[in-house]
């Protein structure tokens, strides 16, 4: 199974459970490396004892011997006493951790040492000189000695080698462990980066209409869900809230046209109308009809879902204007200048809700008289449009936070959806947009469309389908 395949909570619960287990690995190797030099600090404190009771032991021997005073002869035995019990507890680790000691011979040196301290009691200065009793105690005394020293310094030795070992032991794993949580680091970083950018492309695929082809980490999975459904929920929200401002303009279009036919029909009831009239009610009757079924016609162009295709700029604007007719107040000049041949490769109902969205925030940022310019032009395998108001403006700091979901410059009643979704659409008609602002002199929005020929879109569709 690779990596990838599983979910990113599975893999850092995973990276978590091998560096636990490598934390208590560690931690049992050094709790069983701190028994060891626990021992050894215990056995290297014996040995000092054992060294300083031989010490002493030597100190009484040599005063008794110079002065014979009975109180050192005392002492020399105590000692001596201490000396040997401490050997005979230590001998068991003489011979465990120093097995090129011969722990036999000094054990020997002991008794030997003891039976010499008791014929002392018992014999006078005389045969003590004939037998070399002194002598002997001195030679043996200085193998114990001898013995004790070796000892100390031997396990200084080992204990000096313990501590340097769990100085390297312990620089080792933390340098080992520091280069194991720096690696994990890096991998899980890596992982949860990768998986942000897959999350990120998908989110994008989504705004530019391309959802079906989202494909993302299963634990991001019922965020994208939830994601799209918000997402589609603010389009459809933005469309009907645009529609809704729209049916003021759109009442008094229809009125007009119907207030008319009402007239014509109660002057058409009357039977002594001349006929050259009566054929002059029934064309205005036709007239109105035609137009009332023309503004129905471009309220459900609007909101009918259409597949792409190639729409006239100047017919699209000009039907979007027709639809805001009623909306757009007569202190507001409207000035077009668009030539009649560009055409845009699109959907004409997503094409009319950007300018729809552009044209309302345009009206509702002229507070008193002003004007909105619709400029468009063809440059090179661009088009070109502008649309332009005299408006309030933007502040500076907020320009490049207007394309946001959710942020609105109106005090009340904006959610902040509107250049969103201009945003979106244009950028899934593969174009851009930016703008420019200024407080108080009016703001400007800029558009560019690729400019595309008949056979490009079939190359298009043909690749599409490969």
């Amino acid at each position: 199974m690779k990596i990838k395949n599983l979910s990113l909570k599975f893999q850092l619960f995973v990276g978590y459970l091998i560096f636990l287990t490598f934390i208590f690995l560690i931690s049992i190797l050094f709790w069983r490396f701190s028994i060891q030099i626990e021992k050894e600090v215990d056995y290297g404190e014996k040995s000092s004892e054992f060294l300083e009771n031989v010490l002493e032991m030597r100190r009484y021997e040599k005063n008794y011997f110079l002065y014979h005073n009975k109180s050192d002869f005392e002492n020399l035995k105590n000692y001596f006493v201490k000396s040997k019990d401490l050997f005979e507890l230590l001998k068991p680790q003489f011979i465990k951790l120093n097995p090129e000691i011969k722990v036999d011979k000094m054990e020997k040196n002991f008794i030997s040492y003891g039976n010499l301290l008791n014929a002392l009691t018992n014999l006078n200065p005389k045969d003590r000189y004939i037998l070399k009793i002194e002598e002997k105690i001195r030679n043996y005394g200085s193998e114990i000695s001898k013995f004790a020293e070796s000892i100390k310094i031997k396990e200084k030795f080992i204990l000096t080698n313990y501590i340097r070992s769990a100085k390297n032991l312990f620089l080792f794993f933390s340098l080992f462990l520091s280069l194991f949580a720096l690696t994990g680091l890096l991998f899980w970083y890596k992982l949860l980066i990768s998986s942000l950018n897959t999350l990120e492309i998908e989110v994008k695929k989504i705004l530019s209409g391309k959802s079906k082809e989202a494909i993302v980490p299963p634990e991001f999975q019922h965020f994208i869900d939830t994601f799209k459904k918000t997402y589609f929920t603010f389009l459809e929200t933005e469309k009907i809230s645009s529609l809704g401002k729209l049916l003021f303009s759109i009442a008094h279009e229809i009125n007009n046209p119907l207030s008319n036919i009402s007239t014509s029909i109660e002057l058409l009831k009357d039977e002594n109308l001349d006929q050259k009239f009566k054929k002059e009610l029934f064309n205005d009757l036709e007239t109105e009809i035609e137009r009332t079924k023309n503004i129905i016609h471009s309220v459900l162009d609007f909101y009918k879902v259409k597949e792409k295709s190639f729409v006239n700029l100047k017919n699209c604007i000009n039907n979007t204007l027709h639809l805001l007719k009623g909306y757009i107040p007569s202190r507001i000049s409207l000035y077009l200048d668009i030539p009649d041949n560009i055409e845009i490769w699109g959907n004409k109902s997503q094409i009319q809700q950007i300018f729809i969205n552009l044209i309302k925030n345009a009206v509702e940022a002229i507070k008193e008289e002003g004007e909105i310019e619709i400029k468009a032009f063809q440059d090179g395998n661009k088009i070109k449009i502008m649309v332009k108001d005299t408006g309030e403006g933007i502040p500076k700091e907020n320009l490049l936070k207007i394309f946001e979901p959710f942020f609105s410059t109106k005090k009340s009643g904006g959610h902040g959806m509107g250049l969103f979704v201009v945003y979106n659409l244009v950028r899934e008609h593969e174009g851009t947009i930016w703008v420019e602002s200024e407080l108080n002199k009016g703001t400007v929005f800029y558009i560019e469309f690729p400019l595309k020929s008949k056979d490009e879109i079939i190359k298009e569709e043909v690749h599409g389908t490969l």
